[in-house]
């Protein structure tokens, strides 16, 4: 019988743990939002999985190359179509700007290979929108 309970108890935590999970993301989207209403859209990554997202936006397909980008300092990256250049980078974040009204691109990294992206409407500074989030990304130090 104490066999049968493990697993029930098992699926249960982790049920509980990625609850939490998701309520302090959500939480930490909502400060970041307030701080920075310029900033629509956010997503978070263990690796290159998208373990939340904003409901409007859809990174999962191409969250592996947005997470590269900050590492190779890459010089463009395509999400959702659109053609994003970079203004910024270093190892912990990348910052890259779209042409027209189509918005910034910003990642920070939360820790080891947590990352933290997000969009920003194109008249956002986005200097100012990748410390926003590189704030957002330290509060969730320890959380995922």
């Amino acid at each position: 019988m104490g066999q049968e309970i493990c697993p029930v108890l098992s699926k249960v935590f982790d049920s509980l743990v990625n609850w939490i999970m998701d309520d302090i993301i959500n939480q930490e989207w909502q400060y970041l939002y307030s701080y920075n209403p310029k900033i629509k859209a956010f997503c978070v990554c263990k690796g290159s999985e998208v373990i939340w997202q904003t409901s409007n936006w859809d990174l999962v397909s191409d969250a592996p190359t947005i997470i590269r980008a900050p590492r190779e300092s890459a010089q463009k990256v395509v999400v959702n179509g659109v053609t994003y250049n970079r203004v910024d980078s270093n190892a912990e974040r990348y910052i890259a700007s779209a042409t027209g009204d189509q918005g910034h691109l910003i990642v920070a990294l939360i820790e080891l290979d947590n990352w933290a992206i997000a969009w920003a409407t194109s008249d956002a500074v986005p200097e100012l929108a990748g410390i926003d989030l590189a704030y957002s990304a330290i509060q969730l130090v320890g959380n995922l």
